[in-house]
């Protein structure tokens, strides 16, 4: 599998501005299905480095979704695309294939009784590394799935990438009020490099 590499670099004279102002990068992974989450923020150095696999893991939580609130996950596991997995009894069971799901989809299908629950909060979850650090299985997207019901996810290799200083890792974002940039990952871009400008407060791709 591919291992996709972000380079984040920002002029030294702007990061005193930023720390002093609690700004952090913040980056969402996006996918097809499921409010967005905040997948990790952190406070700069003039040169970061970002890495990823192209592997997934699938959560459950019993967050309520809604915009500001920080997804709990009290159950993963790492997941393969076309497989359906049933969460019953607290954990994911063996994953059957499933002729509903295409490339690059993953499902879930809550068993959980409705007199136990009336819905649980599913999604991806993706480790990713930070300067060196580790961050395994931070969730990437949430989606309420009512008990009996079926939902698919399809991730993206894209990436928006941002300065906040009000959204923490792990949070359901439903609006970006800073300037972002997207960037694509896929086939032989493997490697991007991204630059800070505080001119205009947001990244330019290099």
């Amino acid at each position: 599998m591919p291992t996709y590499t972000l380079n984040i670099d920002f002029p030294k004279q702007d990061l005193d501005t930023l720390y002093k102002a609690g700004e952090k990068v913040t980056l969402i992974k996006q996918s097809a299905n499921g409010q967005p989450v905040a997948w990790v923020c952190f406070y700069p150095f003039e040169n970061n480095t970002v890495t990823w696999e192209e592997e997934y893991a699938i959560y459950a939580s019993t967050t309520q979704i809604q915009g500001g609130a920080t997804i709990q996950k009290m159950s993963d596991e790492m997941a393969r695309a076309q497989m359906l997995y049933a969460f019953q009894n607290g954990n994911f069971g063996t994953p059957s294939p499933s002729g509903r799901l295409s490339e690059g989809q993953y499902g879930v299908i809550n068993q959980t009784p409705l007199d136990q629950a009336e819905g649980l909060c599913f999604g991806l979850a993706q480790n990713v590394q930070v300067n060196g650090t580790a961050y395994p299985n931070r969730p990437i997207n949430a989606d309420w799935v009512p008990s009996k019901h079926v939902a698919t996810f399809t991730p993206y290799e894209n990436i928006k990438l941002f300065m906040n200083s009000s959204i923490q890792d792990g949070m359901v974002v439903t609006d970006v009020f800073s300037p972002s940039l997207t960037l694509t990952f896929g086939g032989s871009t493997t490697e991007i490099t991204a630059n800070y400008n505080a001119t205009t407060g947001s990244f330019a791709q290099a």
